[in-house]
This record gives C-alpha cells, sequence and structure tokens, in this order.
C-alpha cells in the first residue's frame, strides 16, 4: 500500500482472523468516504497498530481529520497518539448493538426465571425477533394466531405489551432499547440525552453495563449525527472475509490471507506485478 497518503476520513474495524493474531482479531481499514479497502493489519493489539501506522509519516497521520469506529476503548489513545488531529466517530451499529444485547440478555434472565413449560417462556424464545424490531415499524393492522397465547389473534403490538407484561426488567430493557433507537433514527441530541440521565440503579444490570459505555463515548455518538459516515461497507467487507476464510479452510500464512482478501475486495491502494 502507499505509505505516503491516508484518506481524510479512515474506517477501522476487527474481525476473527483465528491463530494470526495473538488476541485472535485483526483489523481492516477502509477510506470512509470511497468505502474502498486500504489494508488488513494482522493483529489488533497496541503493539502491531502503532508498528504499522509508524510507517507513515507525521504529517500524512496529521491529515486524517476522522476515524469511524467501533466504542472498544484501548483504540481511544492510541488513536489520539498516532492521529493527532482526527476526531473520533463512534459507529452506529456498534452504538445499537450495546442496548441490543442488553436487551437480549434480560430477555434470556426473563425466560430462564419462568417454568420450563411456561408458554409464556416459550413465547419469549419465539418472538425475540419482534422485541429487538424497531417500534415504529410493527404491524399495528394484521392480526394473527400467535402460538404461546392460547391461540389469541394478536398484531405484532400486543405481542410486544403480553411480553414485556412478564417482567418489569424486561419492559425496562425493552424501553431502554427503543428510546436509542429513536435518538439515533432521528439523529436527536436532546433523546440521547435524556436516555443517558437514567439511573444506573433504575436500569436492569445489562443495561447498565451499555449505559455506563454510551455515557463514556457520548461525544463520539452525537458527532455520528453530524458526519454522514459509518462502517456500514466495512462490516460487508468482513462477511467477505469469512466466506473467503470458508472457502479456503482456513489459511497458514497471513501474508496469502492478506493478499486475497485485498485481490477480492479489488483494493486499489497496492499494485499486482504480473508475470511476463
Amino acid at each position: 500500500p502507499k505509505r505516503h497518503w491516508l484518506p481524510e476520513v479512515l474506517a477501522l474495524d476487527d474481525f476473527k482472523a483465528g491463530r494470526f493474531a495473538t488476541s485472535g482479531m485483526s483489523m481492516a481499514l477502509m477510506n470512509g468516504e470511497t468505502h474502498e479497502l486500504i489494508d488488513v493489519i494482522e493483529s489488533r493489539t497496541n503493539t502491531c497498530l502503532r508498528n504499522y501506522f509508524y510507517r507513515y509519516e507525521y504529517a500524512v497521520r496529521a491529515k486524517v481529520k476522522l476515524i469511524v469506529v467501533d466504542l472498544y476503548q484501548p483504540y481511544r489513545s492510541l488513536i489520539r497518539d498516532l492521529f493527532p488531529n482526527a476526531a473520533i466517530v463512534a459507529d452506529r451499529y456498534h452504538v445499537v448493538v450495546q442496548a441490543y444485547q442488553a436487551l437480549n440478555q434480560v430477555r434470556t434472565q426473563t425466560m430462564k426465571a419462568l417454568p420450563s413449560k411456561d408458554k409464556l417462556a416459550r413465547a419469549l424464545k419465539r418472538y425475540w425477533r419482534l422485541l429487538v424490531k424497531d417500534a415504529a415499524k410493527l404491524n399495528w393492522h394484521d392480526f394473527k394466531r400467535r402460538t404461546g397465547f392460547g391461540g389469541a389473534q394478536l398484531n405484532e403490538r400486543e405481542v410486544i405489551d403480553r411480553l414485556t407484561a412478564t417482567s418489569d426488567a424486561l419492559s425496562t430493557a425493552y424501553g431502554y432499547y427503543q428510546q436509542l433507537l429513536c435518538a439515533l433514527h432521528f439523529q436527536s441530541s436532546e433523546v440521547l440525552a435524556e436516555l443517558l440521565k437514567t439511573k444506573l440503579t433504575a436500569l436492569p444490570k445489562p443495561c447498565q453495563k451499555a449505559q455506563r459505555t454510551l455515557r463514556n463515548h457520548r461525544e463520539e455518538i452525537e458527532r455520528s449525527f453530524e458526519q454522514p459516515y459509518n462502517n456500514g461497507s466495512l462490516e460487508g467487507t468482513n462477511n467477505v472475509i469469512k466466506t473467503i476464510k470458508r472457502v479456503a479452510f482456513g489459511f497458514r500464512s497471513f501474508p496469502n490471507f492478506r493478499l486475497r482478501i485485498l485481490l477480492v475486495a479489488k483494493s486499489p491502494y497496492f499494485n499486482v506485478k504480473t508475470a511476463a
């Protein structure tokens, strides 16, 4: 790759690489504006990332204006050291994941607290996709016979109401998740601020962890409301990487693995020499 240039908007995301990395995770770099893959770094560890980016001159790194990345805390100090003029933009997908995982944990805890043959326990397992669906997209008009509710004819909103009524913790976690979706959908700093004011003691334990994480990254999340950039294309590339690994039944050499990824992604940032 070209060592004398970096884009003004740099997108970073890690992916499972297997035994190549001591942490089990490698790092993919993408141009945040053109969505072109730049390179793949063997490991996401602090030492490996520093050694990689120190190959670029300070003036090159200083031209990076924005870095789109997930909420993994160790990246913050690293980015501040390597890219002195870059502001961090939290990837919205990973913001939603915080509340999504918390809601699923509370749902699972509620389900396990009920008798195994309880109809509501089976309903919580069967209709989990409705719980994580945006409330604004729920179907209010079509009534269907719903398993687990005595054959009642219910629309999606009524199913949600009956599921959340099984537990105060589940109802609170569901409201927390939906409020975060609303803040991100409308890019509203006011809605986000209201959500982050919620006391930790008023939330189920899994949501408390999500609340602390979102509070720590509030500025980065609000910056994502102002910027059009996200890691959606990079997440798609990560799916391509999973396919490469599966089709090849694994790789024994990281350089070969890296080159295969760059070739499949048609990266314009490195040269390929062909035999005469």
